[in-house]
């Protein structure tokens, strides 16, 4: 909003009001925490205060390292942006610039689509790591006809996971030397095998090769193909190679079966194989259907002086996320909002934009007022079925992943997409808003922007869809997706019934009934956790309160082998998550609930530190369940990949202390609870400026101990006084170091 003229007037008036620091300190639990960096005051509740700070250093401090990664973007602009002295370890700068430059960083397709920036595989360059080609089935005789690759080298650092199948099934044809054998060379000879990939020289005119007979596959476990090879010169202006297939019946090649691709690509993983990597849509193609028995690589049309090195060629699932780009949205808002960083908005702006209306229009969000994956293979059927007698039939290509929980077939009209869906439309009209109330910010508007009130309105009627689509009256929760079939999945996904309440789309109604299933005060028949199990590892609630041993994807199909609680997806839990618990405790059972939560968790640490750490703690099963992390599965997530334990100290700063920046202004509207009537924090970084913030009962004080640039703008519920001054009212600005401490006024 604008700054008023009793804003400003308050500005120019502030009075510093002199003493001890506002936010007392306690001594720390951890050496060489940065003097700058958060701590947290709870009066008469020192060591818990100091198992929190410890807490929130202890995972900041011990992180692998940031980077692009889109899953995890949100969750840590929560947890990170409002801190200040935290410097990245590995690359030596402030936690807000490493995640300004790598939103920055984040790609996008030229439809719109937020790349997930996951780690190098033999999947969908643009997706999820898995499923690869060869987990189409449970072994080489299954995965034949419906998927292939070929793997031109013996061995290579770089085959990820596909060379542990390749190596396993000895079925050579499908690697090394041996994998060039039956391919059809068109005007092309073979030089052989070098630096790992298989050299080609062109001997006339358009050059092209064509995948050896009987390596037939399945187009619908096919609807991406993938070239990683380089090429020499450029090719001439306008023309593209491109590849033509055979279905059954066809005997030649023709135009009418045809799609092109791009031979210089700059995709995210090319420097490790030294090639470039083209992604080739195969799936939009009517004419790809069914079985196709050859396929041709038109290498070089219309060229003859031309040499080529192919690593692999293979088929790709679509393994791209429809989370995507609504975490790159919410991602761009939190960093602008604690920031007000204006070069960040203007650059980013408009990749917004494109982010909000490919979900609206790619993922149905206008169409449906919910999230439908049209995808090939996001259909929300699982990929095996269990029969009678306990054996299993693959339906590979169905059931992949579409988020965060990779092992489970969210998709088509999928609940867990949807609530992300509105809360960035939502963000999308408050930017929106703020860009047209700041003229002088000077952001690009024009044929991309969009209403404010229209984004409203439309969210409000994606919030009555998915209460209605998505509410399982039976059960009294959301379920998580509905399939294609009609089918819907309950397996009392306890994260999609939070985030329904963290995202503010579920009603009021549905909010207060999810959370006495989730504190055990509603039994829901059938589930395998109820009452107080669903909090069997102390931290926070399961992932899940229902057994699933038959709904995964292709990638997953011994479920039972592992036992309940002992995969993170099934009955386990996430560290990181029981930010969300407690933001629904603080939101519809209260502070005083909240309080009573925190409190427990910060007892758990505690033993858990006592007994060595997260790792000794939970040693060979002892405490009933394993960690997973790096690279081993397991029923509880807390260290390695598990950034999002960072989250659990933001319930202080967004919830009981009720901060809530939103571009113009800091808006702060504590909730304390009776046990806990004086809450603080120090070290809050905001547009740059190091704050301290303390609530009680009926004040609320600031420290500025670094001068600002511009003047803090804050907003209070209701009217306030500023202490030692005749100032009244909601919105104040402090633009200068010192202490300013309102007063409730009645």
């Amino acid at each position: 909003m604008k700054a008023t003229p009793m804003m400003l007037a308050l500005s120019a008036l502030v009075v510093s009001c002199a003493g001890a620091s506002v936010v007392p300190r306690a001594p720390d639990l951890l050496p060489d925490v940065p003097e700058q960096f958060p701590r947290f005051y709870f009066a008469n509740h020192e060591r818990q205060a100091q198992w929190l700070s410890r807490y929130l250093w202890y995972h900041f401090a011990n992180r692998l390292g940031n980077n692009k990664t889109l899953f995890n973007k949100e969750y840590l602009t929560i947890a990170d942006l409002w801190c200040a002295g935290a410097v990245d370890k590995q690359r030596k700068k402030p936690i807000q610039d490493v995640h300004r430059e790598d939103i920055l960083a984040v790609m996008m397709d030229d439809e719109g689509y937020v790349h997930t920036h996951q780690h190098f595989s033999h999947a969908h360059e643009h997706g999820w790591p898995f499923p690869i080609w060869t987990q189409a089935g449970r072994g080489p005789d299954e995965v034949k006809g419906i998927t292939a690759g070929w793997h031109f080298q013996e061995d290579s650092p770089n085959w990820m996971w596909v060379g542990g199948y390749l190596k396993s099934w000895k079925r050579p044809e499908y690697y090394g030397e041996t994998a060039t054998k039956g391919w059809e060379l068109q005007n092309v000879r073979s030089l052989g095998i070098k630096d790992g990939k298989w050299q080609l020289e062109a001997v006339g005119p358009s050059p092209a090769i064509v995948t050896p007979a009987g390596m037939e596959i399945d187009a619908f476990n096919a609807p991406f193909l993938q070239l990683r090879w380089t090429r020499t010169g450029q090719p001439p202006d306008g023309r593209l190679p491109y590849v033509e297939w055979l279905c059954n019946g066809d005997t030649n090649f023709g135009e009418d079966r045809r799609v092109y691709f791009t031979p210089f690509t700059n995709e995210e993983h090319e420097s490790i194989t030294g090639t470039h990597h083209s992604m080739i849509c195969m799936y939009r193609h009517p004419k790809w259907r069914g079985k196709i028995k050859r396929i041709r690589i038109s290498l070089a049309p219309g060229e003859s002086d031309v040499k080529f090195a192919i690593d692999s060629f293979f088929t790709c699932y679509d393994t791209r996320h429809s989370i995507n780009n609504p975490i790159f949205i919410l991602a761009c808002w939190n960093y602008f909002r604690w920031t007000g960083d204006l070069a960040f908005l203007r650059a980013n702006i408009n990749r917004m934009r494109a982010a909000l209306r490919y979900q609206q229009t790619e993922m149905g969000g206008l169409k449906y007022n919910h999230i439908r994956n049209p995808w090939p293979g996001h259909d929300g059927i699982p990929g095996w079925v269990r029969n009678p007698d306990g054996t299993k039939t693959m339906r590979p290509g169905h059931g992949i992943g579409n988020n965060y929980w990779d092992l489970l077939p969210f998709g088509w009209d999928d609940m867990y997409a949807t609530s992300q869906y509105y809360a960035a439309t939502l963000v999308m009209a408050e930017v929106e808003e703020a860009v047209l109330n700041n003229p002088g910010w000077n952001v690009p508007r024009g044929a991309c922007a969009f209403d404010p009130k229209e984004l409203r309105a439309h969210a409000a009627a994606v919030k009555a869809e998915a209460n209605r689509r998505f509410w399982n009256p039976q059960t009294g929760r959301f379920v998580g997706w509905i399939d294609k079939d009609g089918k819907a999945y309950d397996y009392g996904f306890t994260f999609v019934n939070l985030d329904a309440i963290w995202y503010g789309i579920a009603s009021d109604e549905h909010a207060r009934a999810i959370m006495d299933w989730i504190t055990g005060r509603r039994i829901v028949p059938g589930d395998t956790s109820v009452g107080a199990d669903i909090y069997r590892w102390r931290f926070g609630p399961r992932a899940t309160t229902k057994r699933n041993i038959e709904c995964y994807g292709q990638g997953w199909i011994s479920p039972e082998s592992i036992p309940w609680g002992g995969q993170v997806q099934d009955g386990g839990a996430v560290l990181g998550f029981t930010f969300y618990d407690l933001w629904a405790r603080l939101q519809i059972l209260g502070p005083d609930d909240a309080w009573r939560r925190l409190v427990e968790i910060l007892a758990w640490e505690e033993e858990v530190w006592s007994e060595g750490g997260y790792r000794e703690y939970y040693k060979d099963g002892k405490r009933g369940t394993t960690l997973q992390g790096g690279g081993t599965a397991g029923g509880i997530g807390i260290d390695y990949e598990f950034y999002e334990s960072s989250l659990l100290p933001s319930i202080v700063v967004y919830g009981f202390l009720g901060l809530n920046p939103n571009g113009v202004e800091l808006g702060v509207n504590p909730k304390l609870p009776a046990q806990c009537p004086e809450m603080g924090v120090s070290g809050l970084l905001y547009r740059g400026t190091v704050l301290d913030v303390k609530a009680g009962p009926r004040t609320i004080a600031f420290e500025v101990k670094t001068q600002p640039l511009d003047p803090i703008k804050i907003a209070l519920p209701g009217t306030w006084r500023m202490v030692g001054t005749n100032l009244q009212g909601s919105r104040f600005a402090l633009d200068k170091v010192g202490q300013f401490v309102f007063a409730k006024v009645d």
